[in-house]
């Protein structure tokens, strides 16, 4: 008599209908499940926001948020502290020992928290924990964090990834940004010889820029910085101002009809620009050199 393999059959496919069933629970529950996390864009944890150096201070925002297939049913409290060492762990890791290129914590003076809390309301999908900055003062060459962490949290999951923050500062004016590099077109006479390239410029404050002199070569080092830059300063009347950076012997020469020193919006009907007319002396590893120089920048006003 035959035995009959029904039997074996229903269990093997009552097993397979019950890991079937543990599977789908699975992916339901990581499909809903409302994960924590503070906003961030990169492996280090950093978030940059750009404060406009014509107010003497602004306000830019923290943000946590929380994901999965539907909002949150009940508040959420995140506290954060400030932790310095992260600061000190990303600085050794991108520069090992060379402290002349270390991140610097933001000063106390210069930014503001009134309370190190973000609350996500049930039903919505983020918090924010505002952050007031007064930019004057900050440089353009060095790097400015808040290093925050997540101290405690009400409910929900955390992201293990991301219970950091370093909330890095950048600056901007008019005339130049520092999250997108501000590149002017170069175009002038530089010792009778017609020179062309491009220029990057600094914001510095209001109605300041920085900028090298001539058509030097930029370097990223203090040094090369101080001895070898400008600082264009835009009156009112569209009149600058050219001096020295730090170091450089410079003169500036008025009365040049073709390069009067001013600043001014080329409105062409089809296109808008940013430019400067410059006329100055400068002397470069002892060599004196006699600039003509045209700085120009396409813009769109709309988005200014």
């Amino acid at each position: 008599m035959k035995h009959s393999n029904i039997p074996i059959i229903l269990t093997l496919a009552a097993t397979t209908i019950i890991i079937a069933c543990d599977r789908d629970e699975l992916f339901k529950r990581e499909q809903y499940k409302n994960q924590i996390a503070l906003l961030s864009d990169d492996g280090y944890n950093i978030f940059e926001e750009e404060f406009d150096l014509s107010h003497e201070e602004s306000t830019g925002y923290v943000v946590a948020s929380c994901g999965g297939s539907h909002p949150i049913t009940q508040d959420v409290v995140i506290h954060l502290e400030e932790d310095h060492n992260l600061l000190y762990k990303y600085n050794r890791s991108n520069y090992d020992t060379d402290e002349s290129k270390y991140a610097r914590k933001l000063a106390g003076d210069k930014y503001d928290i009134n309370k190190y809390q973000v609350t996500i309301l049930a039903g919505e999908r983020t918090g924010r924990l505002p952050v007031t900055v007064r930019p004057e003062g900050l440089s353009p060459d060095s790097i400015y964090f808040i290093p925050l962490k997540v101290q405690t949290f009400s409910a929900g999951e955390m992201h293990p990834n991301k219970t950091t923050l370093l909330y890095r500062v950048l600056l901007k004016n008019y005339y130049a940004s520092q999250k997108t590099a501000t590149y002017y077109n170069l175009r002038g006479i530089k010792n009778s010889v017609n020179v062309m390239g491009t220029k990057q410029v600094f914001p510095i404050s209001a109605n300041k820029v920085r900028v090298i002199a001539g058509n030097e070569t930029f370097a990223s080092n203090t040094n090369d910085i101080e001895a070898s830059s400008i600082l264009l300063e835009v009156n009112g009347d569209g009149s600058v101002k050219i001096t020295p950076w730090k170091e450089l012997q410079l003169t500036q020469i008025d009365e040049d009809p073709l390069y009067p020193n001013t600043f001014q919006i080329e409105d062409l009907g089809y296109a808008y620009y940013k430019t400067f007319l410059l006329r100055y002396d400068y002397v470069y590893n002892g060599t004196t050199y006699q600039m003509q120089e045209e700085l120009r920048l396409e813009f769109n006003p709309n988005k200014e």
